[in-house]
């Protein structure tokens, strides 16, 4: 049996894995400049934060997703500060620079 088409499909799979990638490639966590402990605890909780970040740039204005994360990254009063404080981010830094952000917008 081949063993080839496995290998094949395992890198192509790993390819994929941007934190896998990051590590090998020696790049910082991209919410590292807002760490509060000099060090971002990958996990869901930073996977969600910079997903609501991504849709908050990246998605059309009045758009469901842009609206739910102008909600939790801007809004929230508790759920945004309990996913920053598990994934060792400085919610307030990191807040206060999403708002200049928008207002430059």
């Amino acid at each position: 049996m081949n063993n080839r088409p496995l290998q094949v499909e395992e890198l192509f799979i790993k390819s994929f894995d941007l934190k896998s990638l990051r590590e090998r490639s020696g790049l910082p966590h991209p919410l590292s400049k807002f760490a509060s402990n000099g060090a971002i605890k990958d996990g869901p909780c930073a996977d969600t934060v910079l997903q609501f970040i991504k849709d908050l740039s990246l998605t059309e204005p009045e758009s469901a997703r842009r609206n739910n994360a102008e909600w939790f990254l801007l809004e929230s009063e508790k759920a945004f500060f309990v996913a920053c404080a598990s994934a060792g981010i400085d919610e307030e830094r990191l807040r206060g620079h999403l708002k200049l952000c928008q207002r430059e917008e």
